[in-house]
């Protein structure tokens, strides 16, 4: 049974309803609405497909919606881009989305729709286009004619709407743009259960975005993307404030060299287990298969090495949003997820701080019960989903059961490693939601009258909120006597 959980974006790849169908069918948990790209009606529709095809599987399929954030990015440029030489100069014209002329002077001329271009870099930063495959050296700003002339040092052709990063330089711009107030708006008038804030640099970023998300009335919980070097520095106040987080490699890889990504990577992962947060790995894990019906092998040691590490989720981007193989994409993750999960030792690493030093000795415990017990699954009563985030941090061995009254506190079981859900309603009485969750478990195909399940519940009022552990044999009536919160 494959715990990890996949995340794949849609795009045109997945539009037709057939190979969306077959998506879920192969596997996918949660689906990426990348808001960088699309209109609210083109995001509208395929939400109401996935819901529809989600409902049709029997399967919780949960919805995460990406901001696109400061994104820099090259204006239109003329058809075939244009070929940059190196050694030759360049002017980059900030601030427009398109420009009527190639050259001026002889010299190529290229658009950035960034306003902030010139006054951001200097003499001797560099300007890398389309992941670092073009690099310039800026020689001359001028924030006054809002133009940045640079050396070209490696070449190619430049190509309209292509993304431009700033290693080393502190851009000016907010995490949160205008853009992504009007996108973050669509995102909880629509629904959608998580939202990932994209380059953010400090804590500021994300309780920034949770505060707006709370005006705005949502309850999405919030994964802070990151892609940034700031970012890094304030590593643990950002993951200690967020509800996830994803190590985007793409940004990063440009932004602080792709040598460096690997540890990088392990440090994030580590410490967003050490915290309890869900962790997400993502960027080109399986890129080849975007052209291709096969992965390489070193994709594939890529995913199996992610899961090493203690990834929740693992991610596709273009591979499921622009590739020609979407499906055979997901069924190939999830053949690489399995074979890693049956060959490693899972990581349990949970924050030794004292925070929820309640919840997370009942989690423990629960884990530890359900091994000696030989339980066939553990069930968690969790009206938030923060009780059964914090269990899959202690990867049991067993199915995890998340169990809610909430119908988006369901959805976002969809992105927590090894955990299933069912809706359960609001009883008054202990006995009353014990009897539901035995029915559910047994009408879920979770266990069988007769198997041992371990419950995770509250007594309500008590301390720390799950605060109670009992073993049950399902189908058995005589200890159900747990209060549920």
């Amino acid at each position: 049974m494959r715990r990890a959980k996949i995340i794949a974006t849609l795009g045109p790849s997945l539009d037709d309803p057939v190979r969306l169908r077959a998506a879920i069918e192969a596997g996918v948990d949660v689906f990426r609405f990348n808001f960088s790209h699309g209109s609210v009606d083109d995001h509208r529709a395929r939400l109401e497909l996935v819901r529809e095809l989600g409902a049709a599987s029997g399967r919780v399929v949960g919805t995460l919606g990406d901001l696109q954030g400061p994104k820099i990015r090259l204006g239109a440029v003329a058809e075939g881009g244009v070929l940059l030489k190196a050694g030759e100069r360049v002017v980059l014209v900030a601030g427009e989305s398109s420009l009527e002329m190639t050259h001026e002077d002889g010299v190529p001329v290229l658009p950035v729709v960034y306003p902030a271009l010139a006054e951001d870099v200097s003499t001797g930063s560099l300007v890398l286009i389309d992941d670092g495959s073009i690099r310039l050296v800026v020689e001359r700003s001028d924030p006054a004619e809002r133009r940045v002339h640079a050396k070209v040092v490696v070449g190619g052709s430049a190509t309209s709407r292509k993304g431009v990063n700033l290693p080393g330089v502190q851009v000016s711009a907010p995490s949160l743009t205008e853009k992504d107030r009007e996108d973050l708006q669509s995102m909880v008038e629509l629904g959608i259960d998580w939202v990932a804030l994209s380059f953010v640099r400090r804590v500021d970023d994300v309780l920034e975005v949770r505060a707006l998300i709370e005006r705005l009335g949502g309850r999405q919980p919030v994964i802070a993307k990151l892609e940034r070097p700031e970012a890094l520095d304030d590593l643990d106040a950002i993951v200690s404030a967020s509800d996830a987080i994803m190590v985007a490699r793409g940004d990063l890889g440009v932004e602080i060299g792709p040598e460096r990504v690997p540890a990088i990577q392990k440090e994030i992962i580590d410490l967003a287990n050490r915290r309890g947060r869900p962790v997400i790995t993502a960027t080109e894990m399986l890129e080849s298969m975007i052209r291709s019906p096969r992965a390489t092998r070193a994709e594939a040691s890529d995913v199996a090495n992610a899961i090493f590490d203690g990834s929740d989720a693992v991610m596709l981007s273009g591979e499921t949003a622009a590739g020609s193989y979407p499906v055979e994409a997901v069924r190939t993750m999830a053949r690489i997820i399995e074979v890693a999960e049956s060959s490693a030792e899972r990581v349990r690493a949970v924050s030794p701080d004292t925070a929820h030093a309640v919840g997370r000795s009942v989690a423990k415990a629960a884990t530890q019960i359900a091994d000696e017990v030989d339980a066939v699954a553990v069930l968690v009563f969790s009206l938030s989903g923060e009780s059964v985030q914090l269990l899959s941090k202690y990867r049991p061995n067993q199915r995890i059961v998340g169990l809610t009254p909430d119908q988006s506190t369901l959805q976002r079981f969809a992105l927590m490693w090894g955990t299933d859900g069912a809706i359960v309603p609001t009883e008054d009485r202990s006995l009353d939601l014990m009897r539901s969750a035995d029915a559910v478990c047994r009408s879920g195909g979770f266990g069988r009258v007769g198997d041992r399940v371990v419950i995770v519940a509250g007594v309500p009022g008590g301390l720390g909120g799950t605060n109670r552990v009992i073993v049950h044999e399902l189908g058995d009536e005589s200890n159900l006597t747990v209060g549920g919160r």
